[in-house]
């Protein structure tokens, strides 16, 4: 495995994990949780019937990782790609997993072919209204949502080609989420998750992107980086519930300033009265980039959902941002 697969992998699979962590008690009030898991979640909470059931929020990160390395399969047949469309067309896949027809046609290869991400885990209603509405690859959205539906699926983008990450994490948030902070958010997070791959601190990263991006996200940042490191479930809820993006991006990134290690931080990040699996996702992709030992041989780890897919993509994406258009270990077509 390259340094690049690596890391691709271990941030893929530390969202994957969050997501799985925090499917179960999505929607519960903090008492609830509090009242259910005394001493924190130390393990996996059954969800759908079984340990380590990812939903949406991981289903839509594999299918935006697959529209990427199309795009660069595309971009080397023919020198010419405009990438969020390509991801567009992955998402609309990804859409008729959920019993929805899209109104334009798709191709029915890759991901779309795996049954197990036909499963419907309460997907969210801006993301299925926006998708389903759509009738032009890379056409943004026709709504005013910021919801974190951006944020929680734009951690492939970080990888990307460093000058391109801003903008494409505008473009592919913009593609279901037509609110500016929402994409602001997202793009900022992959900013971020870029600074953390190349080894930079939390809190270094977050500082470098504050300034660059409307008040809403820079505040957000700026509530994560001055509340209190005490990992307190009253200071995590005093960052709001993360149903949109920017508060999504508060916990992540909270979480990750406090954390002692993997676990921590993710139990950080679910342990609120809100979107708790949106934001484990969203911290997961960071505590996998901070403590890649730590995800890749963590328990539950080998227990998530779709942990050979979250492989096999890691691998391809690693090459395809490489230039390296063989060697896949799945098949994609050139759009």
């Amino acid at each position: 495995m390259t340094a690049s697969e690596y890391q691709i992998f271990s941030c893929l699979l530390g969202g994957a994990v969050g997501d799985a962590l925090g499917a179960e008690i999505e929607f519960w009030p903090l008492a609830r949780i509090q009242d259910r898991f005394p001493d924190g979640l130390q393990e996996l909470p059954p969800h759908a019937g079984q340990v380590g059931a990812i939903t949406d929020d991981t289903q839509m990160t594999l299918f935006s990782a697959e529209g990427l390395i199309r795009a660069a399969v595309r971009q080397d047949e023919r020198g010419i790609c405009h990438p969020a469309s390509v991801v567009h067309h992955a998402l609309l896949r990804w859409l008729v997993t959920q019993g929805v027809q899209p109104g334009m046609d798709i191709d029915n290869t890759g991901l779309i072919q795996d049954q197990r991400l036909h499963a419907q885990r309460a997907p969210g209603n801006t993301c299925l209204s926006a998708l389903r509405a759509t009738r032009q690859f890379g056409a943004p959205a026709r709504n005013e949502s910021k919801g974190c539906g951006t944020i929680m699926r734009v951690a492939p983008v970080a990888f990307v080609a460093p000058e391109h990450i801003r903008d494409l994490g505008l473009e592919t948030s913009a593609l279901t989420h037509g609110h500016r902070t929402g994409q602001e958010a997202a793009a900022a997070w992959a900013l971020i998750l870029a600074d953390l791959a190349r080894d930079m601190d939390p809190e270094s990263a977050a500082i470098r992107v504050v300034d660059s991006f409307g008040a809403e996200t820079a505040n957000s940042i700026r509530a994560a980086l001055t509340a209190p490191r005490d990992a307190k479930l009253e200071t995590v809820e005093s960052l709001g519930g993360g149903w949109v993006a920017e508060e999504a991006l508060a916990i992540a990134l909270y979480a990750c300033l406090c954390a002692r290690d993997f676990q921590h931080g993710l139990q950080i990040a679910v342990t609120h009265g809100g979107d708790s699996d949106s934001t484990g996702a969203i911290a997961g992709n960071a505590l996998g980039l901070l403590f890649p030992d730590q995800v890749q041989s963590h328990r539950w780890a080998a227990q998530v959902e779709c942990g050979d897919l979250i492989r096999d993509i890691s691998h391809d994406l690693a090459l395809a941002i490489s230039g390296q258009v063989a060697g896949f270990r799945r098949e994609y077509p050139g759009f």
